[in-house]
Parts: structure tokens; C-alpha cells; sequence
């Protein structure tokens, strides 16, 4: 009896570890066959958690109502960047310059990056661009300033008016050397080089479209995309920058494979007040627009089509009149463009010509 139990006790502990060995097997089988979750890659994960966008400004030196200053010290918690117009290039390659040292320490005590705004003065832009000696004398005098005072780099805005029949394709040439010298001096110090364009599609008709920009944006940490001036004083009453041309022209730079980083969109804060039937006007801010309409001087309609306002309204001299512009509700559109197309952020058209909800708008919809 003793033996039979014994047998019987070995064969069970044979069938236990059978079992147990099948129940081995069956997890890894069965494990083998469970779906392992497809990780989200990690660079998009990343962009998705590091995209932040940059709310830059432009500003004009003078005090008072309506002067960049006080636009920048209110909302300076919200800008990254400023771009101050302090540097003027003269026939000769020289600067001429306008430094505000109350708004250059507001911005280094507020951890404002400062990349002043560099122009032609008068009508130097031929001079400089095509004149090998004063092109080399402006890059050495741009560096030269940036290096002495301590500016994180620096933005150049070049416009040329265009005179009829001219050819501007030296000046274009001679944009990209201009680019490719002062890069070369920017990089030594480790700054930043910003270029000023014009909008590729339907660009402003009075302005040279003198912008390579296939390799300017080789040269450049950042083009400012100047959507604005679709009318202006000039052309018949229309909007400034209508949404849908401001996203084509978002489109066709990014075509050109230029990084979406490299692209800061220009956004305006004026307008223009036309005369009906004429194509002369006067440049008036978003600020003076609204605060006359909150005042009850005239009431804004909302253009559909191009998704800005304009107001219709008959001046003390009884004469009828239109103003376009671009507040706060035409900038948000612009904004969600910002984001649709992931780009490096904004410039304002400029500090001081904005709306009283301007910047909570950027708040609000960008920077949150």
C-alpha cells in the first residue's frame, strides 16, 4: 500500500511540473501575441511640448500718446523681442544713429532681447547695395555697433521704392552680398542676423521686390514676412492684410523648403483712412481707430472676405471717407496662422499703434 502511494505521489508531482511547464509555455505564447502599443516618435513629441512662439515688436523712439515706449513698458512681460529703429544707413555706408537708452535698459532689466532695426536713409538703398565700398563700410559699422553694445543681433529692413522702369536686379545681387558679409561678421561674435522681406505673392506695388529669398533665408536666422500693405496710400480703399493672402503667402514661402522657424510673421496695428473715390490716404494707428469707435465718432463693420474691419463715415468737412485697419479680432487670425504652420512667431507693426487688446489677445491665443 505504501508503495502504490509512493508511485502515486510521484506521478503527481510529474503531472504538477508538466503543468507547469505547459503553463509557462502558454504565457510567452500568449504574451508574444498581445499588440505592444506604437510609441509616438519622439521628435514630434518634443516639437509638440517645445513649440513657443515669439512675440517680437517694433519700436519708434518719442514719448507721449501713441509712442512706442509706453506700449513697451506696459506689456513688457509679454515680449521677447524688440526690434528698436535706432541705425539709418547713409550714402557712404555709414550710420547714422538714434540710440534710446531709457528703452535699450527697460528691455536689458526686463530680459528683453533687443535686435535693432537697421534702414536706408533717404535714398541710399542703390549707393550701398550696389557700391562695393559703401556696402563693406555699412556691414563694418553694423558690426561694430552690435558688438559695442551688447544687442542680441540685429535686423535689417531694406525698402526701395520703385521708380517705373527700373531694373532692380543689381540691387538684389547686391542684397545677398550685403547678407553674406554681415553674416560672416555676426558670426564671429555669436548674433543673431534678421532680414526684413516682402511678401512673394501680390507684394506691395509701390516697393522693389529686390529679396532672394531662397538664399537670404540661407543666410539668415529669421525673415520678418512683411504681410501688410496689401492697399495702402496709393490704391483704391482695401484691406491691409487680408487673411487669406496672408496665408498664401505663408504657403508659398514655405514651398521655397524654407523651416517654418526660420519664419516670423509681420503683423500690422494701423490702417488707412481714404477718401471715397481716391487712392491718396492718411496712415492712421489701430489705437485712434478704436478709441474713436468706443467714443461713438463712427461705427466698424467686419469684412468677411479679408476677415479685417473698416469703417464708412463722413468727415467734419462732410466729405465721405473709409478707413481700413487691422485691430486685435484681424490680428487673432493671423495668430491661429502662427500656430497652423508652427512658425518661429511674430513682429508687430509697431509698438504703439495697437489696440487696448492687443497684447491680451497675443496672451490668449499664443502664448498660452
Amino acid at each position: 500500500m505504501s508503495r502504490c502511494k509512493d508511485k502515486y505521489e510521484r506521478s503527481k508531482g510529474k503531472y504538477k511540473n508538466v503543468l507547469l511547464v505547459l503553463f509557462i509555455m502558454l504565457l510567452v505564447l500568449t504574451s508574444g501575441c498581445q499588440r505592444v502599443p506604437e510609441p509616438v516618435p519622439e521628435s514630434l513629441a518634443e516639437q509638440a511640448a517645445l513649440y513657443s512662439p515669439v512675440a517680437g515688436a517694433f519700436y519708434v523712439n518719442g514719448r507721449g500718446a501713441g509712442a512706442s515706449y509706453g506700449s513697451f513698458y506696459s506689456n513688457r512681460d509679454l515680449i521677447h523681442e524688440v526690434s528698436p529703429l535706432w541705425y539709418y544707413v547713409r550714402e557712404d555706408g555709414s550710420l547714422k544713429e538714434d540710440v534710446d537708452g531709457e528703452a535699450l535698459k527697460l528691455a536689458s532689466d526686463s530680459g528683453v532681447k533687443v535686435i535693432p532695426l537697421v534702414a536706408f536713409l533717404s535714398n541710399a538703398s542703390s549707393f550701398v547695395l550696389k557700391g562695393v565700398n559703401a556696402r563693406e563700410a555699412a556691414i563694418a559699422g553694423i558690426a561694430r555697433v552690435v558688438r559695442e553694445h551688447g544687442y542680441d543681433g540685429v535686423n535689417i529692413d531694406f525698402e526701395i521704392v520703385k521708380a517705373a522702369g527700373r531694373d532692380y536686379q543689381a540691387e538684389r545681387e547686391g542684397l545677398n552680398r550685403f547678407a553674406e558679409g554681415l553674416r560672416r561678421e555676426l558670426d564671429s561674435s555669436g548674433k543673431r542676423l534678421d532680414i526684413c522681406v516682402l511678401p512673394p505673392e501680390q507684394p506691395p506695388a509701390h516697393l522693389a521686390q529686390i529679396y532672394d529669398l531662397a538664399v537670404l533665408s540661407e543666410l539668415a536666422d529669421r525673415l520678418v514676412v512683411m504681410t501688410y500693405d496689401y492697399s495702402h496710400s496709393g490704391t483704391k480703399p482695401g484691406p491691409v492684410a487680408p487673411l487669406p493672402w496672408v496665408e498664401a503667402n505663408i504657403k508659398a514661402v514655405l514651398q521655397l523648403g524654407i523651416s517654418p522657424e526660420k519664419i516670423s510673421l509681420g503683423i500690422a496695428s494701423y490702417g488707412y483712412d481714404w477718401p471715397s473715390g481716391a487712392t491718396r490716404a492718411d496712415v492712421v494707428s489701430a489705437r485712434e481707430v478704436m478709441q474713436s469707435i468706443g467714443q461713438s465718432v463712427f461705427a466698424a463693420e467686419w469684412d468677411g472676405p479679408s476677415q479685417t474691419p473698416f469703417v464708412v463715415y463722413r468727415d467734419s468737412r462732410g466729405r465721405d471717407r473709409e478707413i481700413w485697419f487691422e485691430n486685435s479680432a484681424a490680428s487673432e487670425q493671423k495668430m491661429e496662422l502662427i500656430k497652423k504652420y508652427r512658425l518661429a512667431g511674430f513682429y508687430l507693426w509697431r509698438l504703439g499703434y495697437e489696440d487696448a487688446l492687443f497684447w491680451q489677445t497675443v496672451k490668449e491665443s499664443l502664448l498660452q
